[in-house]
């Protein structure tokens, strides 16, 4: 049974949205920034030039397919990676799709299960890595927060405000985290690039 018209579903996304987007996009990478600024910050001076001297230092290698750092890593941390990459293929097919079917709803339902997965790896991995935080990990309030709007919104009947939130979690919780994800030195970078 669906709560929301399907005429109402299908004309999304709508001018209104795209007019907004780009500003909602800037104000995302922004506040990104901004965490990251202030984590810069606030930490000693002696291990923030350690950082930005070694990111000044920091050359793209040519890309070379390797797993193994990744299998090196405890489960959830491997469980992490396999569920973002589901939810970055399902997402992109959700994009590409009409709005409001039953099949929407489906596949709908299997990207907000990847996402809690995401979010629930990445809690574990806290534990899993010695109970250290680092600043990716306000990508995971943003993915609760995010989810807990998109399904709030939509069974509100409030298109505008699920579309939002979906949209905003699949750029900032999966493609901004992600290219955060290949900073040198971390797991992924290892992966694609072989260390």
């Amino acid at each position: 049974m669906s709560i929301v018209p399907d005429r109402k579903l299908h004309s999304w996304p709508d001018r209104a949205f795209w007019r907004g987007f780009a500003m909602r996009l800037w104000i995302g990478f922004a506040l990104t920034f901004a965490v990251l600024g202030a984590w810069l910050m606030a930490m000693p001076a002696a291990n923030r030039d350690a950082i930005l001297s070694y990111w000044g230092q920091v050359r793209v290698p040519a890309p070379s397919f390797d797993l193994a750092p990744l299998l090196a890593l405890p489960i959830s941390a491997q469980i992490h990676v396999a569920a973002a990459v589901v939810a970055l293929a399902v997402g992109a097919l959700i994009f590409s799709l009409p709005k409001g079917t039953g099949f929407h709803r489906f596949i709908g339902w299997s990207w907000v299960g990847s996402m809690i997965v995401v979010a629930g790896t990445s809690v574990a991995m806290i534990a899993d890595f010695g109970g250290t935080l680092n600043p990716l990990h306000v990508f995971t309030a943003v993915t609760v927060l995010s989810l807990w709007g998109g399904l709030a919104g939509i069974r509100r009947g409030n298109v505008s405000m699920h579309a939002g939130s979906m949209t905003g979690l699949y750029v900032g919780g999966l493609i901004i985290a992600g290219v955060f994800a290949f900073i040198p030195g971390r797991t992924m970078w290892n992966v694609f690039f072989g260390g």
